[in-house]
């Protein structure tokens, strides 16, 4: 999986190149104090840049949605986004609120967001980083986190370096520090045990070695 950083590199390219914008993505830029509803038409990604004081419903089917470099934007969506991803970064004062499941929210460097979904179940995972004063509201239980709790507990934490991953596990929030896989997939270290286990436990079978199961 690619960092935010690297994501948002690749769109802004993509919004360069000739007919790139108007045949891949649906792109709001510059807009100040609009109050609308957009239709986003299927297989666009949504992303709006450099937007401020705005309100947003969206309806249709985007691939993604990014948010770059806004401030005080608020937006309902209230179709599904086809990949499961949304995208946030250098932005302040964000509001969002989805009628349908997320499976990934990648957020970095953002003042104050706030998160609302109907369900727990929703919710699938947020990997962030630099990110204060987050708000998640899931049906009834609302979560609050925070960098700064974090680097208060250890202020060897940098924000420009060090990403974390939340989840919801039993019902309760759980948020882990991420670690790099050789192949730059991130990963929490509770995930990279499992994944040990798993390919040695792989490699053992492979090789007619007994498992613990066969004990």
């Amino acid at each position: 999986m690619m960092s935010v950083k690297d994501q948002a590199n690749a769109l802004n390219n993509s919004v360069n190149r000739p007919n790139a914008k108007e045949n891949a993505t649906h792109l709001l830029k510059d807009v100040k104090n609009a109050v609308e509803t957009i239709e986003v038409q299927d297989r666009k990604a949504l992303y709006l840049l450099k937007c401020e004081d705005c309100e947003y419903i969206i309806q249709g089917k985007p691939i993604k949605i990014s948010i770059e470099s806004c401030k005080n934007l608020t937006i309902k969506v209230e179709g599904k986004v086809l990949t499961g991803t949304v995208d946030i970064w250098k932005s302040e004062s964000i509001n969002l609120d989805f009628d349908r499941s997320v499976s990934v929210f990648q957020l970095d460097s953002i003042q104050t967001i706030t998160i609302k979904m109907p369900e727990a179940e929703y919710f699938g995972s947020m990997i962030w980083a630099g990110v204060d004063n987050i708000t998640l509201n899931l049906g009834d239980e609302t979560h609050n986190l925070s960098y700064s709790q974090l680097q208060a507990r250890n202020a060897a934490l940098r924000p420009d370096t060090d990403q974390f991953k939340t989840t919801i596990v039993g019902g309760s929030i759980k948020t882990e520090a991420i670690v790099r896989m050789d192949n730059g997939y991130p990963m929490t270290r509770a995930e990279e045990s499992s994944l040990q286990a798993s390919e040695k436990k792989k490699d053992e079978v492979l090789r007619g070695a007994p498992t613990a199961d066969d004990e």
